[in-house]
């Protein structure tokens, strides 16, 4: 009997350890599957981005997904899903997944970045900025958080903010080009031209041809009216550029020429645009202009009549053929020319003005008072016209 009992306490021993063998093995079995997969799983995350470049969102999704259930627990997966999902425009599925990203391992900067676009997105810009500076504070030369921190302080006024963050980058990278046409564009928005032009001008020796540099510092210029200076930018610009950008700077240099008095170099850009443009009246009108400005009287009448062809009647053209004959001693004429504006609301003043002018060099000093003294009527807060209309208040009136 015992020696019974001895042998079912042998047997019932060695089934126990054969069960627990067994399930050892099977659960090491299952780790090694599970290792297996995994590995498998992160080797499968460089052919995500690779879709992701490649704008396969849809095959990208689902393959990160996958990568995702097998080890929900890797950080990098459920960054790559969040921006994914971003892509996708999935927002709330993104943020949670690159919040958990982070909640796996802080250090991942891009989910930080990406946190903080979404945040933008929900209209939350103090969560915006937040995770931003984390992002900023990991990976501190990093260009494109450093501009998403700008312009979400920008965004919200916080202009010294966006400036302090700048300068101290600035510091750290001095010949970084686009921190200098940063701190330009935010100067310029909070209004100090003056410190903008200086960014421009230093991002501008750092990068000489740099288009957006030019155009920017150009407009600083314009502002400052410093004419001169800002038309060889845009002459610059134009020279570069091609199709309706080449044409829009050299109208900018033909406008900022004639403000410098530079009328030669205005009358040559819209002589080159009139070439592609012939029948546009108001190019005909600028270089009449610019031609009358330089002294070129019988090419501003060129220029007013072929206006006038174009557009009947123009008031403007008008008046710039009357300047032109004026110009050219041609004073009945040009008394005539007047004549047929000198009822206009916008410039029956100075028709007026120059119909007086023109009586008074033909010698007909009564009709030239009579048109003077029309001129101040219309125009009574022009001192030049009070002068001519009241000789008498001013000695030096001629």
């Amino acid at each position: 009997m015992e020696r019974i009992k001895a042998t079912l306490t042998l047997l019932l021993t060695v089934g126990m350890l054969a069960t627990a063998g067994c399930n050892t093995h099977q659960q090491r079995k299952q780790e090694a599957r599970l290792r297996y997969e995994r590995a498998s799983s992160k080797a499968k995350l460089p052919l995500v981005r690779d879709l992701l470049k490649e704008d396969r969102l849809d095959e990208a999704y689902k393959l990160i997904s996958q990568c995702v259930a097998i080890d929900p627990d890797n950080a990098e997966s459920q960054a790559l899903k969040g921006e994914v999902a971003m892509a996708m425009g999935q927002l709330d599925e993104a943020e949670q997944c690159l919040t958990r990203s982070v909640e796996i391992d802080p250090r991942l900067h891009r989910s930080w970045a990406h946190l903080g676009t979404i945040a933008q997105a929900n209209k939350d810009p103090d969560r915006a900025s937040d995770c931003f500076q984390k992002a900023l504070e990991l990976d501190p030369r990093n260009e494109e958080y450093i501009m998403l921190m700008v312009q979400a302080s920008a965004a919200q006024g916080r202009y010294d903010e966006a400036l302090g963050v700048l300068e101290s980058k600035i510091a750290l990278m001095p010949n970084n080009v686009r921190l200098r046409i940063a701190e330009g564009d935010i100067r310029h928005r909070r209004g100090d031209v003056a410190g903008a032009t200086l960014a421009y001008q230093q991002a501008l020796v750092l990068d000489d041809d740099n288009p957006e540099v030019m155009e920017s510092l150009g407009y600083c210029y314009i502002a400052q009216e410093q004419w001169a200076r800002a038309a060889d930018l845009f002459q610059n610009l134009a020279r570069t550029a091609d199709g309706p950008q080449k044409t829009a700077y050299q109208q900018v240099f033909a406008t900022c020429s004639m403000k410098a008095g530079q009328y030669g170099r205005a009358v040559g850009v819209y002589d080159a645009l009139s070439v592609q443009d012939r029948d546009n009246p108001d190019l005909w009108l600028q270089m009449g202009r610019a031609a009358l400005g330089g002294g070129q009287a019988p090419r501003a009448l060129a220029c007013a009549e072929r206006a006038l062809v174009l557009r009947p009647g123009w008031e403007d053209a008008v008046a710039l053929k009357g300047c032109a004959q004026y110009l050219q001693a041609d004073y009945a004429r040009a008394l005539e020319t007047f004549g047929g504006i000198s009822t206009s609301e916008r410039l029956g003043g100075f028709a007026w003005l120059m119909r007086g002018r023109c009586h008074q060099q033909l010698g007909q000093l009564t009709q030239a008072q009579a048109a003077y003294e029309k001129a101040a009527a219309l125009n009574p807060d022009s001192r030049l016209v009070s002068l001519l209309a009241h000789p008498a208040d001013n000695q030096e009136v001629r």
